[in-house]
C-alpha cells in the first residue's frame, strides 16, 4: 500500500512518520508542495527536508522531542484570531 495525501503545514509530520514506521506502507505520496508551496514555509524553516523532496524522497531527521516531534514553539506561523471563543457561548 502507498498513502497519498495532501497535507501541508503541521499535518505532514505524522503522515510520514506513519508510512516511516508501518510495515505495510510501502511509500508515501507527498503532494502538499506540489499544489500550495507557500502553505508551509513556516514549518519548513524548521523542518526543511520534510517540505521539499530530493531524489524522490524526503527527509524527517529534524522531527524529534515531545509528543510528534512537532517542535511548535520553534515555528513562527501567525494565525488569525479566533471566530468563536468556548468560553464566549452562553
Amino acid at each position: 500500500m502507498v498513502q497519498d495525501l495532501t497535507n501541508p503545514m503541521l499535518a505532514q509530520i505524522p503522515h510520514v512518520l506513519l508510512a516511516a514506521n508501518v510495515g505495510t506502507i510501502m511509500g508515501v505520496e507527498t503532494n502538499a508542495m506540489q499544489f500550495y508551496p507557500e502553505a508551509s514555509n513556516a514549518e519548513a524553516i524548521i523542518h526543511p527536508g520534510l517540505y521539499q523532496r530530493r531524489n524522490g524522497m524526503v527527509d524527517f531527521g529534524t522531527i524529534w522531542g515531545t509528543g510528534f516531534g512537532y517542535r511548535t514553539s520553534e515555528i513562527k506561523r501567525v494565525l488569525p484570531e479566533p471566530s468563536l471563543v468556548l468560553g464566549d457561548i452562553p
